[in-house]
């Protein structure tokens, strides 16, 4: 065998080129790691933090509101606003094979309506949808009957999830109060009308957050302290309203509805010595746990707060009580009626073209004469009136804590004609909210001190420690001399004038009506009127001052409609707060 001699100079030849290959290779991946290591660090720094990092928001719980019992001075609370999870049904439609078919079978197990199921099979076949909301707030035992069917049928790409909720647990008999909790543009969750939107910072709290890092095996490593905050649950909020007046006062002012064929009804009861509501509500009203299938969104309003009206005749005290106060009448100041008076050319006359003769003060009050209430306007002069108007209360918002309040229009008050005084002094021409009548009439039941209505009781922290709300005087409008001369003119008004129904056996009622013409469109009077009855019991260390409203009801006067529903509400009132009998009980006189 021969061998073959080796080449020398082509072997270091190929020894070389190997070498510079290994080079470029080795400067190659040098520049690779350069680029890698240096001029893309912080890219790869973020992807590697993106997969080992964790941050995430710590949720707090929105604060609860409760009602209180107006009797029980250990407060025992009703709910009203809770929280709760709720079942979502969502679907990947990517996994969906037949959207007909599981359409039609949540459709029956959930007993849904057929243009629902023609809906549902529309978002099931959206194929490229990982994540579908089908159904909210689903029941516990439909969740589980539903997963039962998707097993037996093999249906893949449905689950259920959870996510926080309200539950309003009187649905309609607070539904004006409370509002609700919807979403914002941005997803969030944010208080809507009433106490949610009033309050919505204090109940919503303040969310926690936490940045830490994963271990290999996918737990969390403790964080330090300044990675972490800590979440701060809203506050629970307890109200004035007590459960079982709000649900007679809704009772009666939804069968007086039906009674009297009226459009709408609203009434507040209220307790004169502290400002505190115990009731307050409106018919119609709506679900709060089903605000979105609301179609009217003018539901949405508490119209005790945001509806001005014209008072008619309630308005009456206002004016009386202050020409009692000035000293420019005394209750038993006497004046001639004609039946009508003139003011810049035009025409004003009593209701029912009556003219009663010579009358005091106080019969003007009982028989709610329109030409007396402006004698003792014209007593007072236009500024003196308008002073004390403004001093009770009306053309501001009361600052009750609910959204959203309205101001009510006194503008009338400044114009120069003579004729504005003059059906201002009984209501005409100027608008109040319910809710600032109550307080003017609570203000002469208090003496003549005014207070600021409320409808908070108190709150409660995390950690079960209640802090009451205190009383706020607003202003002593009136003197006590004149409004315990206004407390005994609303008594013969019940007693012997148009509020005999709102008599109730063994108790002193005092109050006043009012019938007013509804304004329409332009200014112009329509055919409608709102009936109003406002008053309180006991005369003496009153408990409570109410208002009984009715919109366009198919009566004549507000004394067959407002004052015997107030009636039937008081009667219920003294006997559940208790009230012993001021004077002999006796059969009442119906008739008027």
């Amino acid at each position: 065998m021969s061998v073959r001699p080796v080449n020398t100079d082509q072997f270091a030849v190929r020894v070389r080129k190997m070498g510079i290959l290994w080079l470029c290779a080795g400067a190659i991946l040098i520049a690779r790691l350069f680029y890698i290591q240096i001029i893309q660090h912080d890219k790869y720094v973020q992807q590697a933090a993106g997969t080992r990092n964790v941050s995430q928001t710590i949720k707090a719980a929105r604060g609860e509101i409760f009602g209180h019992d107006a009797r029980d001075a250990k407060t025992t609370l009703f709910p009203l606003a809770l929280n709760r999870d709720q079942l979502l049904l969502i679907s990947d439609n990517r996994k969906i094979d037949e959207p007909d078919r599981v359409a039609a079978l949540i459709a029956t197990s959930t007993a849904m309506s057929s243009e629902d199921a023609q809906l549902l099979a529309q978002k099931l076949s959206q194929k490229n949808r990982a994540y579908q909301l089908l159904i909210k707030d689903v029941r516990p035992e439909i969740a589980d009957t539903l997963t039962e069917e998707f097993k037996a049928n093999a249906i893949r790409g449905l689950y259920f999830d959870r996510e926080p909720a309200r539950l309003y647990p009187e649905r309609e008999l607070f539904s004006q109060v409370t509002g609700f909790v919807g979403r914002n543009d941005q997803g969030e969750s944010i208080g809507r009308y009433g106490l949610e939107a009033f309050f919505d910072t204090q109940l919503r709290g303040t969310n926690g957050y936490v940045k830490t890092e994963k271990d290999p095996f996918g737990g969390w490593i403790p964080v330090a302290t300044s990675d972490f905050t800590e979440a701060h649950n809203g506050e629970d909020l307890i109200v004035t309203i007590d459960r079982t007046i709000q649900l007679k006062l809704c009772e009666a002012l939804a069968g007086g509805v039906t009674k009297y064929s009226a459009r709408s009804a609203s009434g507040i009861i209220m307790d004169p010595k502290n400002g505190q509501i115990f009731g307050m509500c409106n018919v119609p009203n709506f679900d709060a746990n089903a605000y979105q299938k609301v179609s009217d969104a003018k539901l949405f309003n508490n119209d005790t707060i945001f509806s001005p009206f014209e008072p008619g005749s309630v308005f009456k005290l206002v004016t009386m009580a202050s020409a009692l106060d000035a000293g420019v009448v005394t209750p038993q100041t006497t004046y001639v009626d004609g039946g009508s008076v003139k003011r810049d050319g035009f025409t004003i006359r009593n209701a029912g073209d009556k003219s009663w003769g010579r009358q005091t003060m106080t019969g003007v009050i009982k028989e709610s004469i329109n030409t007396g209430t402006i004698f003792a306007a014209d007593a007072l002069g236009k500024d003196l009136f308008k002073g004390y108007v403004e001093k009770f209360g009306f053309g501001k918002k009361t600052g009750v804590e609910l959204k959203v309040e309205e101001s009510g229009n006194v503008k009338s008050l400044a114009k120069s004609g003579t004729v504005f005084l003059a059906t201002d002094s009984f209501g005409q021409g100027l608008t109040t909210t319910a809710l600032q009548l109550v307080q003017a009439y609570a203000a002469v039941a208090n003496g003549g001190l005014m207070m600021k209505p409320t409808i908070v009781y108190a709150w409660r922290n995390a950690a079960g420690i209640s802090t009451l709300e205190q009383p706020h005087e607003v202003r002593q409008v009136i003197g006590k001399k004149a409004a315990d001369e206004m407390t005994e003119m609303l008594r013969i008004a019940v007693e012997e004038g148009h509020g005999r129904l709102a008599r109730v056996p063994g108790h002193t009622i005092v109050g006043k009506t009012g019938t007013a013409q509804i304004a329409g469109a332009h200014g112009k009077y329509t055919e409608d009127y709102n009936h109003t009855f406002i008053g309180f019991a006991p005369m003496f260390n009153p408990r409570f001052v109410m208002l009984i409203k009715f919109e366009a009801p198919h009566a004549k006067y507000a004394e067959s409609t407002a004052v015997p529903t107030f009636g039937e509400v008081a009667k219920f009132l003294l006997e559940y707060l208790g009230v012993r009998p001021d004077k002999p009980i006796e059969a009442l006189d119906k008739k008027i």
